[in-house]
């Protein structure tokens, strides 16, 4: 079930993409959030008992380490985009976005709300049987291994390279299409490119000298076809990469999960979830680099 990140991707999560948004190579993959905004709806919620064994089976507090780890990182790509504000501060800054507790309980609210009264007990029943344990620590462990560029190279190359007339190649694009990686993950990376903009307006970050917000906006949609791209390699490449130890029946039965009822709702609510966070800490992300760059005078976007 992939909803990239992206990822983002992860068990169910494993659809998620990072989401290279910022210009200037700086770029913000799985977001986590330290801003408690998420407000849980008035409709009902699953069970809660329920809600936390599915997120237990489907390992999202390694997830979670694994997004701060990320986070924590991009301080490097702040720097090297010389926007003059010093490296301790994108490093404090990061530190509060990426706090793993607060963004644990945020991920949580989110996936109660999207679930709303879904039963989740066949979602449960996949991910503590022996494959969907095993999905997910190879989800997990192949999500780590991509944040190292070259890696990520190696699993770009061996999606490139495979005979599109092979088995495998026909599940990984039955897995792809099944759960609307590329579409969904496109979607939600151009949303968190807004979202950071919008947060560095609110912040009084002004725009270039006869550049309006309509036509950011419209610049950032520009790169559509860029980000489609890049997010379509990545989910192919992961694919590949992590699934590669399964076998054909049992990489099927993961597909027909996300084709079941309550794989096709727990994707949504995967995607609707990291949506709602990534949203929120891009506008948070936008606004903190705003304030820095005012603090030290630093150059424009």
């Amino acid at each position: 079930m992939t909803a990239i990140a992206t990822p983002k991707m992860f068990s169910c999560l494993s659809g998620f993409a990072p989401r290279d948004g910022l210009k200037n190579g700086v770029k913000y993959t799985l977001l986590s959030t330290a801003l408690c905004l998420f407000g849980v709806g008035a409709q009902a919620g699953p069970d809660e008992a329920q809600l936390t064994t599915l997120m237990q089976a489907m390992m999202f507090e390694d997830v979670v380490d694994v997004l701060c780890d990320e986070g924590a990182e991009m301080s490097e790509d702040f720097v090297e985009a010389g926007y003059g504000v010093p490296k301790p501060m994108w490093d404090k800054m990061l530190s509060r976005l990426y706090d793993e507790d607060v963004m644990a309980k945020a991920f949580h609210e989110e996936m109660g709300e999207a679930l709303g009264d879904t039963d989740l007990a066949p979602m449960i029943a996949f991910y503590e049987s022996d494959l969907g344990q095993k999905i997910a620590r190879l989800e997990l462990e192949t999500r780590k291994a991509m944040s190292d560029e070259a890696t990520q190279e190696v699993a770009n190359d061996a999606w490139a390279q495979l005979d599109p007339d092979t088995a495998r190649a026909h599940l990984i694009e039955d897995y792809v299409q099944v759960n609307d990686l590329v579409e969904m993950n496109v979607v939600g990376a151009m949303n968190s490119d807004i979202a950071y903009y919008q947060g560095l307006w609110s912040a009084g970050f002004e725009n270039a000298q006869g550049s309006s917000d309509s036509d950011i906006l419209n610049e950032i949609w520009a790169s559509e076809p860029e980000v489609r791209a890049d997010v379509s390699e990545w989910v192919y490449g992961f694919s590949t990469m992590a699934y590669q130890t399964l076998s054909d029946d049992e990489f099927e039965a993961y597909i027909d999960f996300g084709r079941t009822e309550a794989g096709q709702k727990l994707n949504h609510a995967l995607f609707s979830s990291f949506d709602a966070v990534y949203e929120h800490v891009s506008r948070g992300l936008g606004a903190g680099t705003a304030k820095l760059m005012q603090d030290f005078d630093g150059q424009q976007l």
